[in-house]
């Protein structure tokens, strides 16, 4: 394997030189074994690179931010901590716990997201942000190893828990630990396969932690980006409290909020953490999450009343959304995203092998939708115009 990452490397470097046509170096990775997937991905990589020369740093696997730990202000430039009062937020499913690690869904990650954190989160293009860390770690900084396979990261200095504890390095550790020594208990974390290429964790310092993988990870930063799979969790508030449970209903961590009182499948009043590493931030004092209801319910509220100031993923028909906007007080914001539904088809070969006979899993072929005729009539089933017009 070390000799195929040696000699893949060296494709890779003569496909950015302009060495090697798009399908020379397809073919050749694919014959080295590598999955199509990485060499798909790493193609995108070298296009960006070669179409944005002068963006800043590029590193395997998505853009760097240029100018690290600086979080980007729009319109809320000269404010101050608290300055904007209450923040009144609708979301009509309600979450029913306060923990990414363990939620049921998008309800429940959102509104932990206010208290805890990653250690990078994404920005619009894709571009990752440092969050608990001073710069995001890549090939050319020395943080990133050169075959994938181990990453380091160097924490920010002076950062604490909302209860004043330090952030340390054991925090990271113990958060991976947490992840993957869940699958012998009876709450595996939603993270589990995520986080499960982490083979090992090595606090090597207070402030820096090395994360090995159990072989070339091209998506090494994917565990600990964003707040659906990325927060980091407190260990000495866990096991001072009997476990991960108390994450649950009455977490705390390192982001802007700190929850004052959650009463769940309802409301989640949050206040300022005092102890947050920016003393500007956050711009609103008080957060009420309140939940229950319906879209439609919602959509009005915010939409023509004003009563609330946010509410989220109104999957209402068009004309009604419209209708309420058209001379009320609020307005429909559209953002394209990557959370896109949908059904994925197992198109394998049901003669082929992987590398020395191995396949992976989602390689190996599906009872009957690898009969292209039973794919057939399922895409004739489709009543595609039903979807189109009627689903939401």
């Amino acid at each position: 394997m070390a000799e195929n990452t040696r000699t893949f490397g060296t494709l890779y470097d003569a496909y950015k030189a302009g060495n090697l046509s798009r399908r020379d170096f397809i073919n050749r990775a694919m014959a080295l074994g590598i999955g199509f997937p990485v060499v798909a991905f790493l193609l995108r990589t070298a296009d960006a690179r070669a179409a944005a020369p002068d963006a800043g740093t590029l590193h395997i696997g998505s853009r760097m931010q240029d100018a690290p730990n600086e979080v980007p202000v729009v319109g809320a430039e000269g404010k101050t901590r608290g300055v904007d009062g209450e923040l009144r937020l609708l979301q009509w499913q309600a979450p029913t716990m306060l923990s990414a690690h363990y939620s049921t869904g998008t309800k429940d990650f959102l509104a932990a997201d206010l208290v805890t954190e990653p250690m990078m989160r994404y920005l619009p293009d894709g571009t990752l942000l440092p969050t608990l860390i001073k710069e995001v770690p890549s090939v050319e900084n020395g943080l990133l190893a050169e075959d994938l396979k181990s990453v380091t990261f160097n924490l920010l200095e002076g950062i604490v828990w909302s209860d004043g504890e330090p952030f340390t390095a054991e925090d990271v550790v113990f958060t991976r630990n947490l992840i993957l020594e869940s699958v012998n208990t009876d709450s595996i974390s939603v993270n589990y396969e995520v986080w499960k290429p982490v083979s090992s964790a090595e606090a090597v310092d207070e402030l820096t932690v090395k994360m090995t993988f159990d072989e070339p990870n091209v998506n090494w930063y994917v565990p600990f980006t964003g707040g659906i799979y990325g927060p980091i969790y407190p260990k000495h508030y866990i096991e001072a409290n009997g476990g991960v449970e108390v994450m649950l209903n009455n977490p705390i961590g390192t982001g802007p909020y700190k929850v004052d009182s959650f009463s769940p499948g309802d409301q989640v009043i949050y206040s300022a953490n005092e102890n947050f590493r920016f003393p500007d931030k956050p711009y609103f004092a008080t957060v009420n999450l309140k939940g229950g209801g319906e879209a439609s319910s919602a959509a009005q509220a915010v939409l023509q009343t004003g009563e609330w100031d946010h509410a989220w993923n109104l999957q209402v028909e068009p004309d009604i959304l419209l209708n309420y906007e058209e001379g009320g007080q609020g307005r429909l914001v559209v953002v394209q995203g990557t959370s896109v539904e949908r059904i994925n088809i197992n198109f394998s070969d049901p003669n082929a092998e992987g590398p020395g006979g191995q396949r992976s899993y989602w390689e190996i072929p599906h009872p009957f939708l690898s009969d292209i005729e039973v794919r057939r009539a399922m895409n004739l089933a489709v009543n595609r115009d039903l979807i189109a017009n009627e689903f939401y």
